[in-house]
């Protein structure tokens, strides 16, 4: 393991501070379980760990209007477990489905966020919920859409001397349902092979669907809205078997995932087809 300076500040300001004067030279530890790895293996090149663990105000969840707020600190089991947050249930239902027990109470939805993965199961249900983060830096602060922050696999567009300080989504609107689903190379502790995260605002009774969102993981070098999909949904009704699995192949044709040695990338492509004809069957679109 490479030696490090480290820091751990006791405010938000003071946090601001030291990632101003070290522009491109920290990295910020919060929960750790991809940190710490990376350490391990020395796969991380800055000379300096920023320790945001004891700053109390990155941490909680709290409801202002129509939002949800999530500090970056809170962990995966803690949404899962917030009635806060019954108002965000494919967010809910992702985080419960992050690695194992022991990551879900550790990992931060922050961590989650800013690592950028492809595979990160957070990502998709953040988007399809409408989610805006906020980045903060000594010089103020911005809210941009979910999917602005990413540029590339493990890449934002997060200023070097910024922080992720709140996560603010969108509760679910009356008559809305959803799913996400992943498939992974087991049932626990598994990356992503591929996963999906849905909302559907749909008329019971005619079982038109008014609007949809649909965001695919670990298909692409970013997760990827479907947008095709969704105007295609949009005020129709999906009368038939034939005419879901018509809809799943444009997700399937929408992907570029890559081959790697967990599958490949004609497997993740035909599984994203799967999962979404899957999902919608469950929530009785037909």
């Amino acid at each position: 393991m490479k030696e490090f300076d480290y820091f751990r500040p006791s405010s938000l300001d003071e946090c601001l501070k030291l990632l101003d004067q070290m522009r491109g030279r920290a990295r910020i530890l919060a929960g750790g379980t991809d940190l710490l790895v990376r350490l391990k293996h020395d796969m991380i090149r800055e000379d300096n760990i920023v320790d945001i663990g004891r700053l109390d105000e990155l941490h909680g969840v709290h409801v202002d209007g129509g939002d949800v707020h999530i500090a970056p600190l809170t962990t995966h089991n803690e949404i899962v477990e917030s009635g806060l947050c019954d108002e965000v249930p494919v967010l809910k239902k992702a985080c419960a489905q992050v690695g194992s027990p022991q990551i879900r109470n550790r990992g931060t939805i922050g961590g989650n966020v800013v690592n950028a993965s492809p595979a990160g199961d957070t990502i998709p249900a953040l988007s399809v919920h409408g989610a805006h983060v906020k980045l903060k830096s000594i010089d103020g602060e911005r809210t941009i859409p979910i999917e602005e922050l990413f540029t590339g696999p493990g890449r934002t567009a997060m200023r070097d001397n910024e922080i992720l300080v709140d996560i603010v989504v969108p509760t679910i609107a009356n008559g809305e349902i959803g799913f996400f689903k992943k498939l992974g190379q087991r049932n626990a502790m598994a990356i992503s092979i591929v996963n999906i995260a849905v909302i559907l605002s749909m008329n019971r009774s005619s079982k038109i669907i008014e609007r949809a969102a649909v965001a695919v993981g670990s298909a692409a070098p970013t997760v990827i809205r479907c947008i095709e999909v969704e105007n295609l949904m949009a005020g129709s009704r999906i009368d038939s078997a034939e005419r879901l699995w018509e809809i799943a192949m444009k997700i399937r044709d929408r992907v570029s995932p890559i081959s790697d040695v967990r599958a490949s990338a004609r497997y993740r492509a035909e599984m994203s087809a799967n999962l979404f004809y899957e999902g919608m069957l469950e929530l009785g679109v037909i």
